[in-house]
């Protein structure tokens, strides 16, 4: 199973199973080779608590198998559906009871479970230990992971008041080409330059980033972008488009079950705006959370 993560919260999964042989090789696990696919197209499909079951149990037969390789490339994929559905604890437990079995067999493990795993403890508010896992990504050989995790380092920075991270994060995404990628270095940017008092460009570089994470499917990464650009328009004093701005962010995260993220964003709504319609719109969101 090839791996390939593009984003700390979205992770393209692989399209083929560790299983699959060339025709001529040994014979295929028909049980985990049909598991693995489904949990891609239902990965694919943003279907995450589906692509959850699919991945765990295409990762039991794995393990019935005794196949180490599978072992860790079906659980990296379990863990980044796990992320998807808003389970970072599960993530968490996955990444790390993978890369436990990796050291116990003596194998490496791979920047990009590490990065899975700092990617889970950002998630839950373990910011120095994400940060000490995610530096140690960024100096791998894996270029994409390396990447992610410069962005995920990033974050951290700019939630602990750390501009020289954040700086330094930012120039390590400078040559980003890959849409993907560049919607990390636009986030980054939009996040620098709120600390600059430029909120023009912090909020254009934001909502450039929510439109490539809107394509990607990333709708948390690009939730994420729109309160950033919400933030921006609030600063300048231009509170009604602040408050369309978490509004969408807090109903998009609302839908994905974030109900944590979700509440503040919407409830900022209210203190902004003084449409009826806005605040009315908001407190039916907060009114259907959990």
């Amino acid at each position: 199973m090839k791996l390939v993560s593009r984003l700390f919260v979205v992770f393209l999964l692989s399209a083929c199973s560790g299983a699959k042989n060339a025709d001529n090789g040994p014979p295929q696990d028909q049980t985990l080779l049909r598991h693995e696919e489904a949990g891609r197209i239902a990965y694919g499909l943003d279907r995450p608590d589906e692509a959850v079951a699919q991945f765990e149990a295409a990762l039991a037969q794995a393990q019935a198998r005794d196949d180490l390789t599978a072992i860790s490339e079906l659980s990296f994929n379990l863990a980044v559906a796990q992320l998807k559905a808003n389970r970072p604890r599960d993530a968490l437990a996955t990444a790390q009871g993978a890369s436990a079995e990796l050291v116990r067999r003596g194998r490496p493990t791979s920047a990009s479970l590490d990065l899975v795993e700092a990617t889970a403890l950002y998630r839950l508010g373990r910011l120095a230990d994400a940060d000490s896992l995610a530096a140690r990504v960024e100096g791998s050989q894996d270029l994409n992971a390396a990447a992610g995790a410069s962005f995920l380092r990033g974050l951290i920075a700019d939630e602990n008041g750390n501009d020289a991270g954040l700086r330094d994060a930012l120039a390590r995404l400078a040559g980003a080409s890959d849409p993907l990628r560049l919607a990390d270095r636009l986030e980054l940017e939009a996040r620098l330059a709120l600390k600059n008092g430029d909120l023009t460009g912090a909020r254009t570089s934001a909502q450039q980033a929510a439109s490539i994470r809107q394509d990607a499917i990333d709708y948390r990464g690009m939730a994420r972008a729109l309160a950033v650009a919400g933030r921006a328009a609030e600063f300048a004093g231009d509170y009604e488009a602040a408050a369309d701005l978490f509004l969408r962010a807090g109903r998009s995260a609302a839908l994905q079950q974030d109900t944590e993220t979700a509440r503040p964003w919407l409830q900022h709504v209210l203190e902004l705006t003084q449409n009826a319609e806005t605040a009315a719109t908001a407190n039916r969101a907060i009114e259907a959370l959990p």
